[in-house]
């Protein structure tokens, strides 16, 4: 089955609640998020270190803490940060969203050891991020009440992410771990390059459908 993800999201947005003048919130608070965002990321790397569960996926096969690894998914969650603040309810950006899940659900092959990322802890990842983002809030914001509103916004915006992120999964049943790369194991950690992969296919089957099928539903708003 082919989704219009936009329509969906929309959709969501609309079940939800989300309005203009939360996405408005969103995007007025990202100056103060992004002057704190190595602080952010850092906290919610730190706390997937402190549990062996989320620790494994951020250690080499000797386990030692893989900092190159570290520092990469530190970026990536930073840019996710940036891509939150600037929400459009385009094609891209769901795509994008959908594109994480699937590479959490299937892991690359240098890293196919350590089997998926359950998704209880994607879950648990975007709690963690609603309330250290909702703690910057009222630290930075002079009003409480406008940081209330502001954290709120937030925590729809995230949900509504966390709809198409699970999507992205397909099924609750994990995909088991194999064997650990050898030493001699040119295999690289390319995630980069793997996640434009999955965003590409993803487009380019949702173009092809979208030809095959005729003009889709458009998502109604003011480009939220």
């Amino acid at each position: 089955m082919i989704f219009d993800w936009p329509v969906r999201m929309q959709q969501m947005a609309d079940f939800m609640g989300f309005s203009e003048e939360d996405l408005e919130m969103v995007r007025a608070s990202g100056p103060l998020l992004l002057d704190r965002a190595d602080e952010l990321t850092s906290a919610v790397y730190d706390h997937f270190l402190r549990f062996p569960q989320t620790a494994q996926f951020f250690l080499t096969p000797d386990g030692e803490i893989d900092q190159t690894r570290l520092d990469r998914r530190k970026h990536s969650l930073a840019r996710w940060l940036r891509h939150s603040i600037d929400f459009q309810l385009d094609e891209q950006f769901p795509v994008f969203l959908l594109a994480m899940g699937v590479v959490h659900s299937n892991p690359s092959l240098e890293r196919g050891y350590l089997g998926s990322v359950p998704a209880r802890f994607i879950i648990g990842t975007m709690s963690f991020a609603q309330t250290a983002i909702a703690g910057v809030l009222l630290e930075e914001m002079a009003d409480p009440a406008q940081a209330l509103r502001t954290s709120a916004a937030w925590n729809k915006l995230l949900m509504l992410q966390l709809d198409v992120l699970l999507a992205g999964y397909v099924t609750e049943t994990p995909m088991p771990a194999t064997e650990p790369p050898t030493p001699n194991d040119d295999r690289s950690d390319d995630e980069p390059e793997g996640m434009r992969r999955v965003l590409t296919n993803i487009l380019d089957s949702n173009r092809s459908n979208g030809n095959a099928n005729g003009a889709s539903e458009q998502p109604q708003g003011d480009g939220q």
